[in-house]
């Protein structure tokens, strides 16, 4: 082989190699980087998910009191009552606090999967008659007497599947309502912070479930918008437990910037 054509070969191999390692450089920057893990101690409390999950609990049995609070609540307020009780299993069982012992506790800890799982249970009933059947072991998780909701239970899954994007909608409008009035005068501060961090919380579970996304390209704008509500709802919730009236409105219209843009981009005439 001549001088020139080992020349002409090792260009024209360093050409190769140049252009494979741009194109794969390209890529790897057209793709968003992957979001760090959920902190969910800076979403919503252990505190704040057992005291939701009690409070959710109370909704269930309300709407399975009687047939007909069963069949006015069987399409909307009761699977969103059971689809928030599985996310918040699913929080408390990827939380990142340490939960507290059974014996330190004020009172028992929830079996995050437990919870999650009876929940699903109750969001697939469809009978007045199964979802009544699911009433003793959620009460029994909520109060911290039961472990496991059966012996095909597993820990890990994803935040999708958990409650639907309609109820979650549905959910964040009419908590939305009861911020909205704590904006001007929050009356429990307590509680005011907790229905906050709630909404920062099915925030978490938008970023997830993105099903409604048509194209690959807007995936980034999705996330984005599902991660600026979140982060904001969660400081609407830390300034309300503060008392600091003029941060709880400027991270509010925050959060209600982001949920506006989200749906003027992604929200669809059906």
């Amino acid at each position: 082989m001549s001088h020139s054509t080992r020349l002409f070969s090792t260009i024209a191999l360093t050409t190769t190699s140049l252009v494979s390692g741009l194109a794969w450089l390209t890529v790897a920057m057209a793709e968003p980087p992957a979001p760090p893990p959920i902190r969910l101690s800076k979403v919503m409390s252990l505190a704040d998910l057992h005291d939701e999950a009690a409070a959710q609990l109370t909704l269930v049995k309300q709407h399975l009191d009687t047939k007909k609070s069963y069949a006015d609540s069987a399409k909307h307020e009761l699977p969103r009552a059971a689809g928030l009780l599985a996310v918040i299993g699913q929080a408390i069982t990827e939380h990142d606090s340490k939960p507290a012992t059974a014996k330190s506790a004020d009172r028992p800890p929830i079996h995050g999967p437990a919870l999650r799982d009876v929940a699903l249970k109750l969001a697939a009933s469809k009978t007045h008659t199964q979802a009544l059947e699911t009433v003793p072991t959620l009460q029994a998780v909520v109060n911290g007497r039961s472990g496991r909701s059966g012996r095909n239970e597993t820990r890990q899954r994803p935040w999708t599947g958990l409650i639907s994007l309609h109820h979650i909608m549905e959910e964040l409008n009419s908590r939305n309502s009861r911020l909205r009035r704590a904006v001007r005068r929050s009356r429990d501060p307590k509680l005011d912070a907790r229905n906050a961090a709630t909404m920062a919380l099915l925030g978490v579970v938008v970023a997830a479930d993105t099903h409604e996304v048509k194209q690959k390209a807007q995936l980034p704008a999705w996330k984005k918008y599902a991660l600026q509500f979140q982060v904001n709802a969660s400081a609407t919730a830390a300034a309300l437990r503060k008392g600091d009236a003029a941060s709880v409105k400027t991270r509010y219209l925050k959060a209600a910037k982001a949920c506006a843009a989200c749906h003027s981009d992604f929200r669809h005439d059906e």
